[in-house]
């Protein structure tokens, strides 16, 4: 065979195997039980080639630092499983929020075994194993192991899923499975019908060096009502809220627990806001400022002399305006003033609940009352926006000091992302549902793994 017959040989087995390798990908179909009411498909293949592209691509994302540097052996997960070409993760019908399982595929028998023991996990039966190190809880049939949450209170769960999957062998539809792996998404979310959605609904998530893209269509339950407003708003403040009061069937969907904690978070109960008579409510902040304010204490010297102590604070304080508008928002203030959460002074009634700045509270009218904070000025509304929902931040506005306030993974995945989008919009029958993250005119990463 002549030279040139090899290299055209050589050159389609390179692509042969670069298709395979990259491109070609494949799925259990008896990865998911079939009581799942929600399962998470993952492509490990796209989203692999979607950051080896990007940083390919982006030079200033190299970071050779560690290529040379050698160590003791440690056994990660790689080593112990099979990394699938669709990871699918799911959860069970009826069982806890956190309770979630995947199923895995032993790679090698030995350095399973070694990752067992690095991990801490102690057989607690036949089966199963569980480590508190590293919140995990699995139970191993063969060489397959249904990985869980170790949190989940009812470690019975588990075995129960189990014996769905591998002695009753029952498992999601092939259609429903499908309609996760057809979405062609880096990400894609099914979420059963239920007693909300008349039919499965999905959620795709897709990045590229610029922007993460999420969205959704949902067809609810008819007896679930939707009404839309037409919001002005500034797209140069910080953070821009609006939604429209909530039906009551939408508002009993929230437990009392979830209730719990956002009146714990506002400081005030919820349920004296969301009243059904409230037609919607926006927030704008505008951004964050700055004040300087200064204590002064007195001390005395070894002479018993009085000496003042002036001690200089810089504060960042937001600047927002919140609007309620509708027939209750009488006796929402009349609510307010019972419960001490209006205080008279020289200025106007301060609202107490908000004790990080200095807020008004004001009925400017039988259908509106604002609470404004004492920096805020008002902005010219330059955008407008038809929807259920809408949140517009941008998150370059937030000042870098305040960033070590917020938890590690969150500085970690926000913190070179410019400004987030997000709308609810209704269409017919149909809610849409969209969210646009763009990322910082930067050679960085749009998200720091």
């Amino acid at each position: 065979m002549s030279r040139k017959k090899w290299a055209l040989l050589i050159i389609l087995l390179l692509l042969v195997w670069g298709y395979i390798h990259f491109f070609y990908k494949t799925y259990s179909p008896t990865a998911v039980t079939k009581s799942a009411d929600c399962v998470i498909a993952i492509d490990v293949k796209k989203i692999t080639n979607t950051i080896i592209w990007n940083f390919i691509t982006t030079p200033g994302q190299w970071n050779t630092g560690n290529v040379f540097k050698s160590g003791t052996k440690v056994i990660s997960w790689k080593d112990m499983v099979k990394l699938p070409d669709y990871i699918l993760p799911f959860h069970v019908k009826d069982q806890p929020v956190n309770a979630w399982y995947v199923l895995l595929t032993i790679k090698n028998e030995a350095d399973f075994a070694k990752g067992l023991l690095q991990y801490q996990f102690v057989k607690i039966n036949t089966n199963e194993y569980i480590s508190t190190a590293s919140g995990m809880h699995f139970y191993q049939y063969g060489n397959k192991i249904l990985v869980a949450n170790a949190a989940v209170a009812n470690k019975n769960l588990l075995s129960i899923v189990a014996e769905e999957l591998f002695e009753k062998k029952i498992f999601l539809p092939a259609e429903k499975l499908s309609k996760l792996i057809d979405a062609k998404s880096h990400t894609a979310i099914l979420v059963a019908a239920n007693n909300f959605l008349q039919q499965d609904a999905l959620v795709t998530a897709n990045f590229n060096k610029q922007q993460i893209e999420i969205k959704s269509t949902i067809i609810p339950q008819k007896e679930f009502s939707f009404t839309e407003n037409n919001f002005n708003y500034n797209p140069g403040s910080l953070c821009s809220l609006g939604f429209t009061q909530p039906s009551p069937r939408i508002y009993s969907l929230l437990s009392d627990g979830v209730k719990k904690n956002i009146s714990a978070l506002l400081n005030f109960n919820i349920d004296s806001l969301l009243l059904p008579a409230n037609k919607y409510y926006q927030l704008d902040v505008s951004g964050i400022q700055q004040r300087t304010d200064s204590a002064i204490s007195y001390s005395f010297d070894e002479d018993f002399n009085k000496v003042e102590n002036v001690v200089v604070n810089n504060l960042q304080e937001p600047a927002f305006d919140f609007t309620i508008t509708g027939d209750s928002v009488v006796k929402i203030y009349r609510h307010w003033q019972q419960s001490n959460k209006l205080e008279t002074a020289p200025g106007g009634e301060i609202f107490t609940a908000i004790p990080f700045v200095k807020s008004y509270c004001n009925l400017t009218g039988v259908n509106e009352l604002k609470i404004t904070s004492s920096n805020y000025q008002q902005s010219q509304a330059e955008k407008k926006q038809q929807s259920i929902l809408f949140l517009n931040v941008l998150l370059s506005k937030i000042p870098a000091d305040l960033f070590k306030y917020f938890p590690t993974y969150f500085s970690n995945t926000m913190g070179n992302i410019d400004q987030m989008e997000a709308g609810v919009k209704k269409i017919n029958d149909q809610i849409i549902f969209n969210c646009l993250l763009t990322k910082k005119k930067s050679d960085l990463p749009i998200i720091k793994f």
